[in-house]
């Protein structure tokens, strides 16, 4: 096994200055989700990993995007096939979507080919329901659902409950441009933008699902996959290489 790197990123804001501790994770991943946790990705060749311990496992299957929160574990195919992780077994759900997120404390929701944008209606059980809007990536957490369109536009859905997966059915703009999102099960979000930087809002409560201010990260490597939980942001750069940061 490779040895851990520990990297120092020195994150500014205003006046004050964080300090997060990286460590470089041996493995590739083109894409990765965090949630109770749980740690899963998948690589260039849509093999599907979970992380127990200090190691990677191979999760039998194929898939394109995995996704892990209170929800449970998603995902979906490069036909664009929606399953469910059961028992050890991923079980096949109704319906097409390119990117599923399972952050909500319900209902999945998702994103179809044509950036229509869906969530299950009473979790897992029932019904995919269309909401207003169209997005490229869609992300929830316990009282919001955040997304971006394929113009880099960034949305909000305020009011979502495990009764009401469609929240307000009103997307509020917010500013800035990202090209993915992620929120977290305790309801912080981050983004990537276009040039591979990294961003987190800043404010966000239950009070104030919208935040105050985006917070940029000062890191010097660029990234295309963001996911955060229980005190660790993980980054997934251009060269799918894997990064764990801490406070």
């Amino acid at each position: 096994m490779e040895t851990t790197a520990v990297l120092l990123v020195l994150l500014s804001f205003c006046i004050i200055s964080l300090a997060l501790e990286c460590r470089v994770v041996p493995g590739s991943l083109k894409q990765i989700d965090v949630g109770n946790g749980q740690v899963f990705g998948v690589n260039s060749n849509n093999q599907i990993y979970t992380l127990y311990s200090t190691s990677w496992i191979q999760v039998p299957g194929s898939l394109k995007h995995v996704s892990v929160g209170p929800a449970g574990v998603w995902g979906v195919d490069s036909n664009n096939y929606i399953y469910k992780l059961g028992r050890g077994d991923w079980v096949s759900v109704p319906g097409l979507l390119k990117q599923v997120d399972a952050g909500g404390m319900v209902s999945p929701v998702g994103v179809s080919m044509n950036d229509y944008v869906y969530c299950l209606t009473g979790g897992q059980g029932s019904s995919w329901k269309q909401i207003t809007g169209k997005l490229k990536y869609q992300s929830c957490g316990p009282y919001s659902c955040w997304g971006v369109n394929s113009a880099g536009n960034i949305y909000i859905m305020k009011d979502v409950t495990p009764t009401a997966c469609g929240g307000s059915s009103n997307w509020q703009k917010i500013s800035g441009e990202l090209s993915m999102i992620e929120v977290s099960t305790d309801g912080r979000v981050y983004g990537v933008n276009s040039n591979g930087d990294i961003y987190q809002r800043d404010g966000v409560s239950q009070s104030n699902p919208a935040g105050t201010k985006w917070v940029h990260f000062n890191f010097a490597k660029k990234f295309k996959h963001v996911s955060y939980d229980l005190g660790h942001l993980w980054l997934i750069g251009r060269d799918d290489s894997i990064m764990d940061c801490t406070e």
